[in-house]
């Protein structure tokens, strides 16, 4: 009988009560201070990177090596030998290849690698979607499948105050954060087919933004009803909750919904104040 296991980068903002099943393994990104480097969610909290940002905006990079090892190495301890390897977008990090040649190189499992071209919430509700089946006794063949479904059928957008952290992490252009800045705009961030970063819209406010977002979510879901649904925030939990009721009053409710804080890693490179949705066709 095959025993699965769901590995995913804390990248990937896996809700809380995800993160707390068993068969669920995460990989913490590395936030980087001048002085000291910190394991995400692990050892450091976006509340704390937030209070941190005035001071100084740290560097984010992939999960070290000796943490990919500990954690295979946990797995199969734990008597799994199918892995199910969910990343966030590639175009935006190195974890999808750099965790590839380690899943390559270990005979102890069978693995399926997915670069889900998605960021944060987005990326999160495809690995409770492979979790959801895993949990239903479906096999690998049939997961792996479905995940591969789920990521061709995916969406994210996310508002932000001010366009200074991203392009303070290389993630947009110079140009595009002054303009952002000097109109005074909220943009709408979303990933492209590659995965990177594009600006979807420029809204008057935070409060325009979630109406755009909410069209948006309209435009994707057309008719269909089957569907996971989760709103991220960034040290804003009113707004999230805002957005969240947004959706329920156009008669968006997905079949599971998340409400919940975006991780330290995002918070670098987007700073306080993000309202954010992810949203996933099953």
């Amino acid at each position: 009988m095959e025993k699965i296991a769901v590995l995913v980068d804390s990248c990937c903002d896996l809700p809380k009560e995800y993160l707390d099943k068993t068969g669920i393994y995460e990989l913490p990104m590395q936030i980087a201070y001048h002085d000291k480097t910190y394991r995400d969610r692990i050892e450091i909290s976006a509340e704390e990177v937030y209070q941190n940002l005035p001071i100084e905006i740290p560097k984010t990079s992939l999960p070290s090596g000796d943490s990919i090892q500990t954690t295979l190495d946990q797995i199969a301890a734990d008597g799994y030998d199918h892995i199910v390897s969910i990343s966030v977008s590639s175009s935006l990090s190195g974890t999808f290849n750099f965790l590839k040649v380690f899943l390559d190189e270990d005979d102890r499992f069978k693995s399926a690698y997915f670069d889900t071209k998605q960021v944060a919430v987005a990326a999160g509700l495809i690995a409770v979607g492979a979790k959801n089946m895993i949990d239903d006794g479906k096999d690998f063949a049939d997961v792996t499948a479905k995940v591969a479904e789920m990521i061709t059928n995916t969406i994210v957008y996310f508002c932000i105050p001010t366009l200074t952290y991203l392009r303070a992490g290389g993630r947009i252009s110079a140009t595009a954060a002054a303009v952002g800045g000097m109109l005074k705009l909220a943009p709408i961030i979303t990933c492209k087919a590659d995965g990177s970063y594009t600006i979807a819209a420029k809204a008057r406010g935070m409060k325009k933004g979630q109406k755009m977002m909410l069209g948006f979510a309209q435009d994707f879901l057309g008719d269909d009803k089957d569907y996971l649904l989760a709103v991220g925030h960034g040290a804003d939990e009113a707004g999230g909750q805002k957005m969240l009721d947004l959706l329920h009053a156009n008669d968006i409710h997905g079949q599971q919904e998340f409400l919940g804080q975006v991780g330290p890693a995002l918070g670098v490179h987007t700073g306080p104040g993000l309202v954010g949705i992810g949203m996933v066709k099953i």
